[in-house]
């Protein structure tokens, strides 16, 4: 039975063809972000989008409609503009977090080491036309302690190919997990995965 919440965001699954005995992984597979240039820029679009609201809520406020009809068209795009600016923060927290965590990994990781374990149960979510979108694993070490983490198909390492759903560990398949410190949901932890599709 997998463990309640989310995968703490510095536990990322690595799916490898196969394993690597000279070293552990070179960086984190953290999913892809947007560039400083590209924030800016959607920003400057939320803040366009947020004036043409304003103007529109005005000519509207100011017109002959009935009232119920102006409290649907105001609730609905400012509740758009207020939730899609909302989305960024929260997505710029995240990859402020995720580059701490990446360069903390590139700054311990000659001290790495690796230990068995065990996915002990697995959540697959799905894009439209049914390849994996994400997979999180949760995984049981050979000491019994239990871990989550999450695979992304934005993530760097797995350059953007479509994944299908018997290419995710199955439940009793082995893994590697690989830690430079105390076992904390603030630490970056790499949970290799072999590709059951890939036959050696």
């Amino acid at each position: 039975m997998a463990e309640e919440g989310e995968a703490p965001i510095g536990h990322v699954v690595h799916l490898v063809r196969a394993w690597d005995e000279t070293a552990a992984p070179a960086r984190i597979g953290f999913s892809t972000r947007l560039g400083t240039g590209a924030v800016l820029a959607v920003w400057l679009l939320v803040l366009l989008a947020a004036v043409a609201t304003s103007v529109l809520l005005f000519h509207l406020w100011t017109s002959d409609s009935p009232w119920w009809f102006n409290v649907i068209f105001t609730f609905l795009p400012g509740f758009a503009v207020v939730g899609f600016s909302i989305g960024l923060v929260d997505s710029r927290r995240r990859a402020r977090r995720e580059a701490a965590l990446a360069r903390r990994w590139a700054a311990t990781r000659e001290h790495a080491t690796p230990s068995e374990g065990r996915v002990s149960d697995r959540e697959v979510s799905l894009t439209e036309h049914g390849s994996v979108s994400a997979f999180t694993l949760t995984v049981t070490s050979e000491v019994g302690s239990a871990i989550r983490a999450r695979w992304f198909r934005t993530s760097p390492d797995a350059g953007h190919a479509a994944v299908l759903q018997t290419q995710v560990p199955a439940v009793g398949s082995r893994v590697r997990i690989w830690q430079t410190g105390a076992r904390t949901e603030d630490a970056p932890i790499i949970v290799e995965a072999l590709d059951p599709s890939v036959v050696l």
